[in-house]
Formats: C-alpha cells, structure tokens, sequence
C-alpha cells in the first residue's frame, strides 16, 4: 500500500491557497475562510484537500473557536502522512477548552516534536498535574535550546534536581554549535536559589545579573518579588515603579505591586492603575486583581470577591488570584472558606505566603493542632526561609501559650538569625517579653533589630515601626522622654504611622495627668479658658 505523501511532497500552493495565506498572514480571518472554503469545494483529490482545511481550522483557532478548529484540523491529519503540525494545533486548541489530558494525549501521539511542541506538552502535563512528565518535556526541550528559560524557570519551581538541569543546560548549548552569549548557567542557579527558598542568595544573584544587564524588565521583577518576600516593602514597591517607568504596558506581577499600594491605602494610585492594565489588556487576571485591591482598601469586601472571581475565571491557574481571594475572605471573618482558596493557591503553587495564610485561618478558628502542622510543612519546603519559620513560632505561642512561650521564643530568634531585618518574628519576640514585663529586653531585641536593618540596607518604612513600638516599651517601662523621643522619630520617618500617632497621643495625656483611654480632651482646668486653650493644641487630633 502507497504510504500518504507528506506536505512537502504534495503539489505547489495554489494560486488561491497563495491568497488564504496573505489573507491570513493580514489577519483577515472571515476573508480567508471564505477563499478556502471556495477551494475546498473544487478540489477532488483528498490529499490536496489537507492545506484549505488547514486554512479554515486556522482561522477558527485565532477566532477562538476552538471546537470549530479541532473538527478541520482533525479531518486534514487524515489526509497528509506527517500530522505532526496538526496535532500540535488541535492540542492548542484542547488546552484552551481547558482539556489538557486530552490534549497531552495528541501530542503524545506525535514523533519528531518541535521545541514549540515539547513546551506546549509540558504545559498540559503541568495542567493535568502531572509534574514528573513535565519535568521530562523540560528537560528535553533545554536540552534543544539552552535559551528556553521558561522550561528552566519551570523545572526549579516543580524541585527537578539542579545537577540534571545544569547538565541539560550544557547539551543545549552544545547543541547550538555556538558560543552562547547570554549568562544561562548563572540565571539557572538564581532560578534554583529563588524557588528553594533561598531568598537572600538569590537575590545576591539577581542584582549581580542587573549590573550586568540594566534596566531588563525580566531581572527587575524577579529582584521586586524576593523583596516583597523579605518584607522589604519600599524597596519592593520602588523596583516594581521602576518597571512601570521603563515599559508602562508590562502586566506580569503588576498585582503583586497593587498589593503593596493596598496595604499603604494608596487608593487613587491602585485606581490609576486598575484603569491603565485594564485598558491595556482585559483578558488576564492582573487588572481584575487590582482592581480588587481598589475595593478592598476602600473595605467593600464583596465587590473585591466578585472582581478576584472574574480574574480566577479568566485564569484558574493564577495562584496569587486564589491568595488574594483568602486574604479577603479572612479579612471578613470567614477563615473556613478561606482556607480553601490558600490550600488552592498553594496546589498551584506551593510558597510560604499560601502557608502563613493557611496558618492564620487555623488560628482564627482556633485549631492550633493544624496550625502548628501547616506551619511545620512549610518548613519542609522552605527550612531556611525566615518567614517559615517564623510561623511555627506563632502557631506554638497559640496552640501551647504556657508551655509553647519557651519553643515559641526559641523558633522566633531563630528567624532572626535567618533575616536579621525581619520585622514579622522580631515584634512576636518583643510581644512575648512584654507580656512577661521584661522592658529591658524588649529594647535591646529593638534596638539590635534597627542595627540588623541598617546591615540589610532595610528602608525606612521598617525602621519607623520599630522606632513606634520602641516608644511603647519605654511608655510601659516608665521611661517617658526616651518614649516621647522614639514616637517622634517614627513619624519624622512616616508621617502616616497611626500607631506611633496614637502613642504620642496616650504619653502626652499621662504625662498631664490624664486618662490615656479617654476620649478627645479631658483636661481639669480651673476655667473656660484653660480647656479652650488645650483644645487649641490639637492634642486629641488623632484616634487611638
């Protein structure tokens, strides 16, 4: 039996199959279809038929019907020997439909895959979780081409081993036959530092790649997310507006920067920027999670749900989506759903911030057994991250708060030792030795973390909370001009700092004698005119 003959052995491009590829090529998609179609109806042999039903299963695909563009594609692969290519589009196709074991199927089928093929394969594996596979597909696609960083990004994320990786790395660029021009091995070991939780180090990395290579976008947000992980909030938001000022049109991550605008209450900022990705690109889930952010910052929780919902509908596989939608739901009392959207986030990707969500909906539902065992399992993927730690030490100070304080005092220094400008274990450990009246070594923890920050290069935003809560020690300890000294200083370093408000607010009060819980103005005067003057002080200006 004659075998099909392949594409290359058919006959030349007619002259209208010439025109359905210009129109195409133009992205005139109704045009082309109509040509093909007219080319399809004259045509006898079943071979030559393949290349119009191509043509019209092509102009379905980029119409986004998918279902349309799997039936023609399939009916051409019958027709051809090499359906490689076909198969290749139909599994695209699946994957939109949201088929990825289907789709995986067809591209198994397939011999000779491309790169494109190999990436497309790995990303259905990774859709239908099946992370060994793809972890081969990557392999063999770096292996082809050692600038396919995305497949190196991917295998640190899913813990392939760094040695086969980097080996893998060597083939590709052996397989170039050239000298290859870009530091791939050094971004592959900042790829496995960054996703095994060795936040400082990659980080190192990072900012020796951007002396290298400036002002690169890709660099610039790796650097802004480890800084966001190491609570180094300013930075983090000062990097990710140096992004914005290089290419206003990127979106990747812009809702991780969104987060930090919520978090200082910048709402007119969060709104500008809802309004400038949506107008950019309404069909990814960033712009929607901004303007969720929007929302929640001005505390209307429910609209922040329906918006984060539109974003998680337009990408399930958007893990910081899932995340957002817990803080939200925590944030308005609701810590059994959720902890549903932080184990989902952390389904799709495993990181400590899913974790410490997942801690705090245990806590808050008072299961300290589970906080304590959610907060151990983020140790085991990341036993050297700070903030890892950093929850075991809470979950111990909840779940045995007699017999735990000791465990929980020693995991709390230990983060410290792993980040000494981590703020989060820093005040936990303070917190504890003030409930215990040790004012002595509350100001020593505070004044060695200032210390730890000024090494870490921390930025100010930092130093102004430890300066506030240093004013409140010295307040209980009696100390009231060093108290008055520190609370002063932290608004000097943020004059938006309601705590440290606040504080210098009660201080003044028992330094006249008064109430420190009483509302507004108190004061005993001897006349009329004595409260009137106080009140022209401004002293009861800011709520505590």
């Amino acid at each position: 039996m004659k075998a099909m003959p392949s594409r290359q052995q058919t006959q030349a491009l007619t002259p209208l199959q010439l025109e359905c590829k210009a129109l195409l090529k133009a992205k005139q998609y109704r045009s082309c279809e109509i040509v093909a179609q007219l080319e399809l109806s004259r045509i006898e042999d079943v071979v030559e038929a393949a290349i119009p039903l191509e043509l019209i299963g092509d102009c379905a695909q980029a119409t986004q019907q998918y279902r349309k563009a799997i039936s023609y594609f399939r009916r051409a692969a019958i027709m051809i020997f090499d359906d490689s290519r076909l198969r290749w589009k139909e599994a695209q196709c699946l994957s939109q439909l949201g088929c990825a074991m289907e789709g995986a199927a067809v591209l198994e089928r397939t011999q000779n895959r491309s790169l494109g093929m190999l990436m497309t394969l790995g990303h259905l594996y990774l859709a239908s979780d099946r992370r060994s596979d793809a972890v081969n597909v990557f392999l063999r696609a770096v292996r082809m081409n050692a600038y396919t960083l995305e497949a190196v990004q991917w295998l640190a994320i899913l813990n392939a081993d760094r040695n086969m990786v980097m080996d893998a790395v060597e083939q590709g660029m052996l397989h170039k036959n050239q000298e290859v021009s870009l530091p791939v091995i050094e971004l592959t070991s900042a790829y496995f530092l960054q996703h095994h939780n060795q936040t400082s180090s990659a980080l190192s990395a990072y900012l020796k790649l951007e002396k290298e290579y400036p002002h690169n976008i890709f660099i610039l947000l790796q650097i802004a997310t480890l800084q966001l992980q190491m609570s180094n909030e300013t930075a983090a938001e000062n990097t990710f507006q140096r992004i914005r000022h290089i290419d206003e049109t990127c979106m990747e991550k812009m809702d991780e920067y969104a987060s930090l605008l919520q978090k200082r209450g910048a709402i007119d900022e969060l709104n500008r920027l809802a309004s400038e990705l949506l107008e950019l690109d309404d069909k990814r889930p960033e712009p929607w999670i901004v303007l969720a952010l929007y929302h929640y910052a001005r505390r209307d929780n429910e609209k922040a749900i329906a918006f984060v919902d539109k974003a998680i509908n337009l990408d399930t596989r958007h893990a910081f989506s899932h995340r957002i939608k817990g803080s939200v739901l925590l944030a308005d009392n609701a810590p059994e759903k959720a902890a549903a959207s932080f184990f989902h986030a952390n389904e799709l990707f495993r990181d400590v911030a899913s974790y410490e969500g997942l801690v705090e909906c245990y806590l808050a539902r008072q299961q300290y057994k589970e906080a304590v065992c959610m907060a151990r399992e983020a140790i085991e993927i990341a036993p050297r991250d700070c903030r890892a730690v950093t929850l075991v030490g809470l979950a111990l100070s909840h779940a045995k708060p007699d017999e735990g304080r000791d465990r929980a005092k020693l995991a709390f220094e230990k983060a410290l030792r792993l980040d000494p400008a981590a703020l989060r274990p820093l005040l936990a450990l303070v917190d504890i030795h003030m409930q215990d009246q040790e004012y002595d070594i509350c100001v020593q923890l505070l004044q060695r973390g200032k210390e730890g920050m000024s090494e870490a290069h921390a930025m100010h935003s930092n130093l102004d909370m430890l300066e506030s809560r240093l004013g409140e020690v010295h307040t209980l300890n009696e100390n009231y001009m060093e108290a008055m000294t520190c609370f002063h200083t932290a608004i000097s370093l943020n004059p938006d700092n309601t705590e440290a408000q606040g504080g210098l607010e009660r201080l003044e009060k028992m330094i006249r004698g008064l109430d420190p819980d009483a509302p507004g103005d108190t004061d005993i005067a001897e006349d009329p005119s004595t409260n009137e003057s106080s009140s022209n002080h401004g002293m009861g200006g800011h709520p505590y």
